[in-house]
């Protein structure tokens, strides 16, 4: 079976719960760290990563999910700033992603809560 199947099966509420309960332990803790979009921050890949936070923050109308990836972006940027030893397997696994078949998202993809003009996705 696959983990899409074993996730969506007769088991679906019980992992909703997980989601639930991931959510609301990771934020609070993620948010602990110092929002970059309100510091100086000089790595390159940092201001990228505050680029496209902000970009995306346009385009998400999710506040769950907004909330979840703000905070994860938080802690990633925290991360590349403050500590060599971090940002190196960070930066790691940027560059794997870039070397392999990284599949883009499907057209029009996601479909609900998202403002992004259509058609996108796909590219």
């Amino acid at each position: 079976m696959t983990l899409k199947h074993i996730i969506n099966s007769h088991e679906r509420d019980k992992f909703i719960r997980v989601n639930e309960r991931l959510f609301g332990m990771v934020t609070p803790i993620a948010n602990m760290f110092p929002d970059p979009r309100k510091h100086e921050i000089f790595h390159p890949n940092s201001k990228r990563l505050v680029a496209i936070l902000e970009k995306y923050l346009e385009l998400e109308d999710n506040p769950r999910i907004e909330r979840v990836i703000t905070a994860v972006v938080r802690v990633v940027v925290a991360k590349l700033e403050h500590s060599p030893n971090w940002r190196d397997r960070i930066l790691w696994w940027g560059e794997k992603l870039r070397e392999g078949d990284w599949k883009i998202r499907s057209l029009n993809h996601p479909e609900r809560d998202w403002n992004e003009t259509k058609p996108y996705g796909g590219r």
